[in-house]
Parts: structure tokens; C-alpha cells; sequence
């Protein structure tokens, strides 16, 4: 099987992304920035973060039900294009002199509400323009350059904002939605197959799709029977409850990591460079796995998972015993490594068990549930700070990925992880033509 990225399609997609993901990290420094100048209050820049973080989540499942209904192309395109409006709204505001901090809050939230509502369409494309065996690279590949813009792009925002000014750097902003809005115009819409495995409620997501389609259906029935059969289809399919499981944990567990690293840093006796390296230890481990999984290609996920697993619970266990500030860097890189290694495949695994007319509303669903994970673990990780040393809390997180680790040998998990990677699907063979055609 080719490289994803012999997939002109495929290549066409990750272009548009690249700019759509630059422009969203522009806006969001340039903006925070101007926040923190107007007001002088550190916690307004908290407060536009929090917003671009909660907001959201209510749209996106019900952008995922629309993208299962028409074509995701013209969606990805059209979020894009709408995405054109806070930026540009922003700078025409802070031009006239009429921008408030009340007023930022407002464009983000909307911006938010409307990108969510878009993205699932957009988020469920890459995977159908590819094939089963491309699954993971291209997920690597994905989630890598994504990593890579985000560390980029907000120094790009930050010298842009320095040297042109907030306004300039918005009106950029809105020229590059532009450009993705019309490179994405170039990819082939896929042609998903309607195939369910035999372990999936077919009928309720058929019986959910079908209502939706008839011209007077009620709203429960064009918008909440599809997002109910969609939960059913993923908590109904063992594996795929396995592998929300495992994510969501890592998901709780690792998102505290970083509020945790700058006290961590001074109880070595580091300071802010001391921080700014353990940050850059999970970085660079991270990147490292990108590459990696990129470039090489394994038939079987299971080791790599439980690999991957045991790999993060002994490396943060190691945090509670290092003395050094260079072994814990070299601790979290490992551990970024590992935690690479898991979320791949397991998106990789989870996106060949999701049925494909099912692709948008069980990827949205599956990002709200996960979402909404990171600010509980964050109250968690301050009630841990306040009451308990960071020995006793690495150990914990070190014993629950262990723990979690083992789920993995379950006899049940290892037999249906074999059947889903060496039972072909039908849907490949539309792809594979697909790919053929425009290659």
C-alpha cells in the first residue's frame, strides 16, 4: 500500500488544513494578546481561552449529524469561508476604535460555535479519502503537522502582532481562511461506502438516517435519534469502548501534566528555564513519535498500544524518583513517545471499526466526550498539588496507566483487535478505487 501522501487527494486535504489550522493560532495569539494589553488583567486571557475551549462543544455533535448527510467537501469549505468573519469582524472593531473585551469574548464564542459546528465534516474527510492500511500514518501525519503549526504558528502570530500590529495580524488571519476555503474546494468528495460490520447497530443508525432524510421529520428525529445511535454504535462495539476508555483516561491523566511541570521544576530546583525544558521534553518525545509512525507503517497495533502504555506508566513513575532536571526531560520525552505510540493507533483502530456513514457524528461525539475530560483533570491536578507531594502523585498516575495498560491482554480485546485488522472491508475497495482514480 502507498505512502498517504502519494494520495493527491490526500495531500490536497492536509494543504487546506495547514492553512486553516495557521489561521485559527494567529488569531487566537492575536487576540490574547490584545486582551491582555486592553485590560492589563492576566485572567482576561484565561477567560478568552476558556471560552474558545467550552463553546464550542455544543455545536460539534450536531455538525457531525450533518456532515454524515451531505458532502463533507462543501462543509470543510464553507467553515472555512465563515471562519473569515472573527478575524475580519475584529479588526474592523478595533479599527474604528469600538473593540472591548466584552466585544472579544462575543467574536470567539460565535467563531467557536460556527468552526465547531463545520469541523466534524472537515475532521471526517482525511479519514475517508484514505484506506484502511493508510490509517495510522495518515493519522500520525495529521496530528504531527498539527503539533508542529501550533508551535510555529503562534511565534509567526506573536512576530506579526510585534511588528504589524493586532489589526494587520487579524486581516492576514482572514486572507488565510480564504486560502483554505479554496484549496479544500480541490479535494474529490469520497465515496463513502454504506457498509456496518455485523457488530454494529446497523438498523437503529439506518432507521436514525432515514428519518432524518424525510422532509417532515420531527427535530428529535433529524437531530438527536442520529447522535443516539451513533452513542449506541460506540459504547455497543466492545473494542471501540475499550479504546474510548483508554483515550479518555490518557485524556484525564496527561492533560494536568503541563499545569504540573512549573512547580515540578522548582521542587528540582529549576526555575522558568527549568520549566520551559520539561515542556519541551514532552514535545520533542511527541514529535519524535510523529515522525516515526509517519514513516514506518506497522501491521499489528497491539504491541504498539501496550507498548506504549507500560512506556508512559514506568517514564512518569521515574518523575517520582528523579533527582536530576535532565533525567525528568528525558522522562516526559519518553513518556511523549509512548503517548504518541497509543493515540495513534488507537485512532487508527477506532476509525476502522467506525461504520462510514457514521464517520462525522462518532468523531465529533467521540471529541466532546474526550474534551470534556481536560478540565476535570485539571480540578483534579490542583486538589492533588494542594494536598499530596509529587511522588505520591506520579506513582498514582504511573500505577493507573500500568493498570489501564493490562486491559489490553484481555483475551476478548486481543481476539477482536486480530479480527478488526485482518477482516477486509468493502469500504476499502471504494477508497482504493478512489485513490486510483485520481492518483
Amino acid at each position: 500500500m502507498n505512502h498517504p501522501l502519494k494520495n493527491p487527494n490526500f495531500r490536497t486535504y492536509l494543504v487546506a488544513r495547514l492553512f486553516g489550522a495557521l489561521g485559527s493560532y494567529m488569531m487566537e495569539v492575536a487576540l490574547m494578546w490584545w486582551a491582555l494589553e486592553a485590560t492589563g488583567r492576566n485572567d482576561s486571557v484565561a477567560w478568552v481561552a476558556l471560552t474558545m475551549s467550552i463553546v464550542g462543544m455544543a455545536a460539534s455533535p450536531f455538525g457531525g449529524v450533518l456532515a454524515d448527510r451531505t458532502h463533507k467537501v462543501g462543509l470543510a469549505s464553507m467553515g472555512y469561508a465563515l471562519g473569515m468573519l472573527a478575524p475580519a469582524t475584529a479588526a474592523a472593531l478595533l479599527l474604528s476604535g469600538h473593540l472591548t473585551f466584552g466585544l472579544v469574548v462575543a467574536i470567539v464564542a460565535v467563531d467557536n460555535l460556527i468552526s465547531s459546528f463545520f469541523a466534524p465534516a472537515n475532521h471526517a474527510l482525511g479519514p475517508l479519502l484514505l484506506t484502511k492500511e493508510q490509517y495510522s500514518q495518515g493519522t500520525a501525519m495529521a496530528q504531527g503537522m498539527s503539533k508542529l503549526l501550533r508551535m510555529a504558528s503562534m511565534s509567526l502570530g506573536g512576530m506579526l502582532v510585534a511588528v504589524l500590529g493586532v489589526a494587520a495580524t487579524l486581516l492576514i488571519t482572514a486572507s488565510v481562511y480564504l486560502i483554505a476555503a479554496l484549496i479544500v474546494r480541490f479535494v474529490e468528495e469520497p465515496r463513502a461506502a454504506r457498509v456496518v460490520s455485523a457488530s454494529t447497530p446497523a438498523s437503529e443508525g439506518d432507521a436514525a438516517g432515514s428519518a432524518a432524510e424525510q422532509p417532515h421529520a420531527s427535530l428529535r428525529q433529524r437531530w438527536i435519534d442520529p447522535l443516539t445511535a451513533t452513542a449506541k454504535m460506540l459504547f455497543g462495539v466492545p473494542l471501540l469502548a475499550a479504546a474510548l476508555f483508554m483515550v479518555g483516561l490518557l485524556n484525564f491523566i496527561l492533560s494536568p501534566i503541563g499545569v504540573m511541570m512549573a512547580p515540578y521544576a522548582k521542587s528540582l530546583g529549576g526555575g522558568a528555564e527549568g520549566y520551559g525544558l520539561l515542556l519541551a521534553g514532552v514535545t520533542a518525545g511527541e514529535l519524535l513519535g510523529y515522525a516515526v509512525f509517519t514513516t514506518f507503517r506497522s501491521p499489528r497495533s497491539l504491541p504498539l498500544i501496550l507498548g506504549g502504555s507500560m512506556m508512559m506508566g514506568l517514564s512518569i513513575g521515574a518523575l517520582a524518583w528523579v533527582t536530576s532536571l535532565w533525567l525528568a526531560v528525558v522522562a516526559l520525552a519518553i513518556s511523549g513517545f509512548g503517548a504518541v505510540a497509543v493515540g495513534v493507533h488507537l485512532d487508527a483502530l477506532a476509525i476502522k471499526l467506525i461504520p462510514r456513514e457514521f464517520m462525522g457524528r462518532a468523531l465529533s461525539m467521540i471529541g466532546v466526550l474526550l474534551n470534556g475530560l481536560g478540565p476535570l483533570g485539571l480540578v483534579v491536578a490542583g486538589f492533588a498539588l494542594k494536598t499530596l507531594s509529587f511522588p505520591v502523585i506520579f506513582n498514582v498516575i504511573s500505577g493507573l496507566l500500568i493498570v489501564a495498560s493490562l486491559l489490553w491482554l484481555w483475551p476478548s480485546i486481543v481476539r477482536a483487535i486480530r479480527d478488526a485488522e485482518s477482516e477486509p472491508a468493502v469500504a476499502d475497495d471504494a477508497a482504493e478505487a478512489a485513490v486510483g482514480e485520481t492518483a
